[in-house]
């Protein structure tokens, strides 16, 4: 996987961030993994298309899905994961992925993104098509978020 494919979420998820008030956003250890990967309580799948294709899985547990809720809907109290929390849930993924795919356009690589798609559950394996998944874990006030990209110049 390039390096110009990754950067460009980095860049979005901390930006995004901030603008939602998280103080912090450090990223842990990036790794490979091969398909299938190990979800969390909370996963967002965005698909990419274009000059560059294939997935990003946002990835994170309950307690930090609800904390981005709270922050999504401007400090409103979340008690519950109800159908406004997973919209809010997306919509982060949305941001990212908006972004990132906008900077990947300013660097030559034209693409647009799908619609989201919540998937809940524990123990949640999630098989990406023929290609390596880098994983970048973000610590950030609401918890660890995982951004999983598997994206390719080739057909997945």
């Amino acid at each position: 996987m390039r390096v110009e494919f990754i950067n460009p979420f980095i860049a979005a998820a901390t930006m995004v961030l901030e603008r939602l008030g998280n103080q912090r956003t450090e990223k842990g250890k990036l790794s490979l993994q091969s398909s299938p990967i190990q979800g969390n309580d909370v996963n967002t799948i965005i698909g990419v298309t274009g000059d560059v294709r294939g997935q990003v899985l946002y990835s994170m547990n309950l307690d930090a899905a609800m904390k981005v809720a709270q922050m999504m809907m401007m400090g409103m109290p979340v008690t519950e994961f109800d159908e406004l929390c997973k919209s809010a849930v997306n919509e982060l993924g949305n941001m990212i992925t908006g972004n990132a795919a906008s900077e990947l356009s300013h660097n030559g690589f034209n693409c647009t993104i799908t619609p989201p798609t919540l998937i809940m559950g524990k123990e949640l394996l999630i098989s990406i098509k023929n290609i390596q998944i880098l994983v970048i874990p973000l610590i950030t006030d609401f918890g660890q978020i995982d951004i999983n990209v598997a994206l390719s110049e080739e057909d997945i």
